[in-house]
């Protein structure tokens, strides 16, 4: 684009918002993208300075620097040995020139990779035709392919024990002389796949070995990028870790972004709740539900401080979508160093950000069960050689797995994008980026159901609980509150999210090697949360006339039963602002990581709850008592309004003892400032606030509150590299739990009952991965004190309180991934988690809110000794994937064991087994369709009971046939895609 243009362009943006600055920017960079050669990045200009740096240490910088991978042996090339490199502002291609030719390292371009070989080896290894091979000396040659025959260049082939090897050409062909006698064995080794060892005998004749790379599934030689210090091989890290990768999305098809989690060990994930909010839990960590240990991080932000139930819930702030590169999820004491108040594992969201070659996919989506209709599209590539690319988003309407008796249940979509600028000196590079976020939501909650004990709901009448829904289809109603203010609600909105962010992020490296890291995001979130809660139910009277909101009789042969629920119409807006400076180094053999960070979170709720009465049925009416009454009678109001400022400061070093031995140590110090208005519902009689008075719909005054508190974290971990296919690692970890601005917020707020809540963690782990197997298996032992367990009970009088609670529990638990490929076309996949689960402390007193000391009287309840309610001790899914030519077919078995409903562990839940499978083809290489189904045998079981109630009740009283409540696996669902990719 000729100048004038470009100025012409930036006049008229200035025009526009923020957002619309960066969606006109992002799709005429897509307008522009050229596809460009590997071969040009060799031209690109760098600058870096190493001091007596090993080889491996400077191609892992060169690496970051020119956006480029590197594939080589490490003994071929003596990757070990030091180099001093003073380049700046020089081609790529003559630093590798400069600096490495020296020591007999060469390299070559192969696809979109760059190929270093040694010439000290490689010229006297490969191989001419030669009549007069000696007894002692033959020739190893072949080919090598991935698991659908296509050939892999660039592996490295390597005699064990020796530094004799080379790397396979274009056509994945290799070939080796060898001079050892006796035995040997053939390494072969590719970034992305296991490694493999075939053993030979050196009898003097020639021999060809053509061998199959199996993928890494567990990415097990994958580097990751999460948190501090230099990225590393999973292999070599002191942490538990799962990777996801674009294609394992793909695979999976989920249903939703917590769905997505269910692929991760160590976590206990109900997405039962549909596109809505759903339930995490870690390590058996004991919660309500939400993600109260879990933080959920985009491109190394958070996009919410962790430690929220329902509303807000942070799976309402991202989608999961094409833009999505890979997922890293780490696990236990790490995570506690890399986010504050995240004690049990952290998930982060790793975007596309443009590649020197364009790429880009697009795909449509259809639910054949519940006519959704969904787009996808990302794309990315190269503008100039200093500026790359990548947008990409969704949009998608459909009726709900539920019929919620309005259309559509769920309706919107997001789009995202980023702009990178490479620095001229080649020594960093500044990355923009944005997201709109526009999405309605149906949020599936609880319903009724005969109760036998089995936990497995069966219809009642003509109602089933699986495939109905008993939200009322009267859906929108007005509301004008004592304060006087005017609102319109509808339940047909579901969860209304509109998410607006944009930031960036500095990467450079200074002359005298520092790593600086600036990550800044700001983020403007308003959700309307519009969603009916069932609370109890009970069999209509025919001596009561009941009237339908248009002033008609309901006649009782419509329903025999009255449920009472609550329309809850919430207004959320919160602003953050989250910023990270890391300072990163390599000093001789520690790799040092720095940082500061501030996370400032600005949230103003408005939250109203009503009472109705419905019909138990499917798509029910509300029913009144009288011809022309409201349908609605206002309950609480409840606000949730203040600030929390978080200050973080942060450190970790990873000490390289030997080549197989790492120490790492980090900790970090959190200071988090919270202040805001407390409400309050009655006065006492000498004029001062009455904290006991239950919630009403009428709030008499606030409180101000301004509290500051410091807490800490330290972890010290350990990898032994046993060989170049297997390590083990252990740590041991202080982390903690700190109260949010929802606890401070709280009418009954007593700063007596805001306890420290530590929170300790062993680990000890073990990984392999070698020919066609790979293994990540890792045993822990987790401990919290004084959690928050508030319990919201439903009362007559008063609606929804809250009862406070606090506990403690410890949890030993396995976690296992396994890959197994058994024949080239079949592979296997094997994960799961066995835990033991209990409260060592865990008692709840009515005294603390006095409707619920009206409703239930004065009573104590003892929870201790007791398995955390909805963990269960064995959760595992076994999947397998076969290829044929252009084919696949996939099948997953999902075993969750039995759990608890509540933390009486009253109410036993009982073992079920969900099944997923589906075909795939590829018409060609670029166009591919998918067909798979959901709850394959359509398996009917509880997933919760009621946690509003279950801890209060005798179960062995409760007669069969009482109507009871819970919430259920989704039904089956069919569904089918086709994508295009180039």
């Amino acid at each position: 684009m000729k100048k004038n243009q470009l100025i012409s362009l930036a006049i008229l943006a200035m025009k526009y918002s923020v957002y619309q600055i960066l969606i006109i920017t992002l799709f005429t960079c897509a307008a522009s993208a050229e596809i460009v050669s590997a071969q040009g990045v060799l031209d690109k200009k760098i600058s870096l300075k190493a001091d007596q740096q090993e080889i491996k240490t400077v191609i892992a910088r060169l690496e970051e620097l020119a956006d480029v991978k590197f594939v080589y042996s490490a003994k071929s090339i003596s990757s070990g040995r030091k180099v001093s490199v003073n380049a700046v502002r020089q081609k790529l291609g003559d630093v590798l020139k400069t600096y490495l030719k020296p020591y007999d390292v060469e390299y070559k371009i192969i696809k979109d990779r760059i190929l270093l070989y040694s010439t000290q080896n490689d010229d006297k290894d490969r191989i001419v035709p030669n009549p007069f091979i000696t007894a002692a000396e033959e020739i190893v040659s072949g080919k090598v392919t991935d698991s659908k025959g296509n050939p892999l260049p660039g592996v490295t082939v390597v005699i064990k024990g020796t530094t004799k090897g080379i790397t396979t050409d274009e056509n994945g062909s290799y070939s080796l002389k060898v001079n050892n006698t006796g035995s040997y064995t053939v390494n072969f080794s590719f970034i992305g796949y296991i490694s493999k060892e075939i053993p030979a005998e050196n009898n003097g004749s020639n021999k060809i070995i053509n061998i199959t790379l199996s993928e890494d599934a567990l990415q097990l030689e994958g580097v990751v990028v999460t948190g501090g210090g230099n990225p590393k091989k999973k292999l070599e890290s002191s942490v538990a870790i799962t990777s996801i990768s674009n294609k394992d999305i793909t695979a999976r098809a989920p249903l939703n972004s917590t769905d997505l989690l269910k692929a991760i060990p160590g976590l206990t994930v109900e997405s039962t709740g549909g596109d809505g909010p759903g339930n995490v839990w870690v390590r058996g960590f004991p919660q309500q539900g939400g993600y109260i240990f879990l933080g959920i991080q985009e491109d190394g932000l958070p996009l919410l401080p962790t430690g929220f139930n329902t509303n807000p819930s942070i799976d309402q702030y991202y989608k999961t979508d094409l833009t999505i590169q890979n997922i890293e999820a780490i696990r236990g004491g790490n995570a506690s160093i890399l986010q504050a108040n995240t004690p049990g594992a952290v998930i982060n969201n790793i975007s596309y950000s443009g590649a020197d070659k364009a790429y880009g996919q697009f795909k449509f989506t259809t639910g054949l069960s519940q006519g959704l209709y969904r787009a996808d599209a990302n794309t990315g590539g190269k503008i100039s050689d200093h500026v790359k690319f990548n947008i990409g988003g969704f949009y998608r309407t459909d009726k709900g797995v539920v019929d919620p008796g309005y259309s559509p249940a769920n309706r919107g979509g997001q789009i995202k994008g980023n702009m990178t600028f490479n620095f001229d000196n080649g020594k960093g590079f500044v990355r923009v980026f944005g997201k709109y976020l526009n999405d309605r939501v149906q949020f599936l909650l609880t319903s009724y159901y005969p109760y036998d004990g089995t936990g497995k709901p069966t219809k009642y009448g003509s109602y089933d609980m699986v495939s109905q829904s008993i939200s009322p289809i009267n859906t929108q109603w007005n509301y004008t509150d004592p304060a006087g203010t005017a609102h319109s609600f509808d339940l047909a909105d579901g969860i209304h999210t509109k998410l607006g962010s944009g930031g960036f992020q500095f990467n450079y490296l200074t002359d005298g090697g520092w790593q600086i890291v600036n990550n800044f995001r700001y983020q403007n979130t308003h959700t309307a949360s519009n969603y009916s809660t069932p609370n109890g139910i009970a069999a209509r009277s025919t001596a009561t006339t009941y009237y339908y909101l248009d002033g008609s009789v309901a006649p009782a042969s419509a329903s025999n039963q009255i449920i009472t629920a609550a329309s809850n119409a919430q207004l959320n807006k919160d602003q953050q602002i989250v910023d990270y400076l890391d300072f990163k180094k390599q000093v001789k053999n520690h790799s040092l990581a720095l940082g500061l960070g501030i996370h400032q979170y600005n949230r103003d709720d408005l939250r109203y709850a009503f009472r109705t009465q419905t019909e138990y049925k499917e798509n029910p009416q509300i029913l009144v008592l009288a011809a022309g009454a409201p349908g609605r009678t206002p309950q609480t109001k409840t606000t949730v309004i203040g600030d929390t400022r978080t200050l973080s400061a942060y450190g970790t070093d990873e000490i390289k003892i030997s080549e197989s031995f790492r120490l790492d140590i980090g900790a970090r110090i959190d200071n988090q400032h919270v202040e805001g208005r407390r409400p309050f519902y009655a006065f006492n009689a000498d004029g001062s606030p009455n904290y006991t008075a239950a919630s009403s719909p009428t709030i008499a005054g606030y409180t101000d509150y301004n509290i500051t508190a410091t807490n800490w974290a330290a972890s010290i971990g350990t990898n032994y590299k046993i060989a170049s296919t297997s390590s083990m690692f252990a740590r041991i970890t202080r982390a903690y739990n700190a109260p949010n601005i929802g606890d401070y917020n709280a009418t009954a707020y007593n700063p007596d009952n805001i306890k420290k809540r530590p929170v300790y963690l062993a680990e000890l782990g073990y990984k392999y991965a070698k020919n066609r197997l790979a293994i990540f298996a890792s045993g822990s032992y987790s401990a919290i004190k004084n959690a928050s367990l508030a319990i919201n009970v439903p009362t007559t009088s008063s609606g929804l309180q809250a009862l406070i609670a606090f506990g403690s529990t410890r949890t030993w638990s396995a976690e296992y991934e396994i890959s197994y490929k058994i024949l080239n076309p079949l592979s296997l996949r094997l994960t799961g988690t066995i835990q033991d689960s209990k409260y060592t402390d865990y008692t709840a007193s009515t005294r603390t809110n006095s409707a619920v000391l009206a409703q239930l009287g004065d009573k104590v309840y003892s929870f201790t000794g007791n398995r955390t309610e909805r963990v269960p001790v064995f959760n595992t899914e076994l999947s397998a994937s076969y290829d044929y030519k252009k084919a696949n077919i996939f099948l997953s078995a999902n075993y969750v064991g039995s759990r608890f409903t509540s933390p009486s562990d009253s109410y036993k839940l009982p073992v079920y087994v969900v099944m997923r499978g589906g075909a795939g083809y590829n018409f060609t290489k670029q166009i591919a369709a998918r067909f798979w189904v959901d709850n394959l045998t359509n398996a009917r079981v509880l997933t919760e009971g009621d946690v509003r109630g279950d801890q209060f009740r005798d179960f062995s009283a409760i007669p069969t046939g009482t109507l009871m409540i819970g919430r259920t696996l989704l039904q089956r669902t069919f569904w089918a895609s086709l994508a295009y990719s180039f």
